[in-house]
């Protein structure tokens, strides 16, 4: 698996690997699509539209996907297939595991074994029903939370500091996913051509493949019904991202939506 596959390649390779299952492609023209038009290569497209059916099936698999797309297909399967999809795609992974310790030049993928132990935890979570409504309510409370401990004094806090110690509890969370439309972020992307929407600053960097890195924002949240349009978004430095969310003023991002 290449080490250049990220997050936009792994969702594209799971749409395409989804459309295999649904009938609507074959695979190689799956693997034409990862290759010609996200720059995968052959190989590796290979492996991820193969695999993502081998998981769903809870079959061993032979070729090592990158941790990314392990995680982001174990996500995805649990959102679709539910928890039976996700006992699958763990049994297919760690049949992998196994067989890849087996092979002669193989070894152990301790990093992958831990992933799906996580996994296996989440079952068990979602089973007991020990998972927290939403990652909203998580974040709300966490906000709350915080805005409590500011209105204490630095010595209160200190004081509960030294009792804390560092440890941080694992809390699996109920995630609702947008399926958005790429092409929306794409064409945002290049018509911002590398400034931000709002303070009109160049990207404060750049991508590892080399491209600006700019965010892209929904003036109308998809949550409250907004639109995944072009006339609906903004392409945003990091700084002028966190703001539209948190800011102040935040609600001058809602306006003047574009054409």
């Amino acid at each position: 698996m290449s080490n250049q596959i990220g997050l936009m390649e792994a969702e594209a390779a799971y749409l395409q690997a989804m459309r295999i299952e649904n009938g609507e492609i074959s695979e190689a023209e799956a693997r034409r699509i990862l290759v010609s038009e996200y720059g995968v290569n052959n190989a590796s497209a290979s492996d991820m539209v193969r695999n993502f059916g081998q998981m769903l099936k809870g079959k061993v698999y032979h070729r090592t996907l990158s941790l990314l797309v392990t995680e982001l297909y174990f996500d995805r399967i649990l959102d679709e297939f539910g928890t039976n999809g996700l006992r699958n795609a763990l049994a297919a992974t760690r049949a992998h595991i196994s067989y890849y310790k087996a092979l002669p030049t193989g070894g152990r993928l301790p990093s992958l074994t831990r992933l799906c132990d996580d996994y296996a935890d989440k079952l068990t979570a979602h089973k007991s029903g020990e998972l927290s409504p939403t990652t909203d309510k998580l974040q709300a409370n966490f906000q709350a939370r915080i805005s409590q401990a500011q209105q204490d004094s630095s010595e209160e806090r200190q004081k509960r500091l030294k009792k804390a110690g560092g440890k941080t509890q694992k809390v699996w969370v109920r995630t609702a996913i947008y399926k958005r439309n790429a092409d929306v972020v794409a064409e945002r992307l290049f018509q911002a051509n590398g400034v931000c929407d709002q303070c009109y600053e160049p990207a404060p960097f750049n991508r590892k493949d080399g491209s600006p890195y700019l965010e892209v924002h929904h003036r109308t949240p998809l949550s409250e019904g907004g639109e995944d349009t072009i006339g609906n978004t903004m392409a945003l430095c990091a700084n002028c991202h966190r703001e539209a969310h948190f800011g102040e003023f935040a609600d001058r991002f809602r306006s003047a939506v574009a054409e």
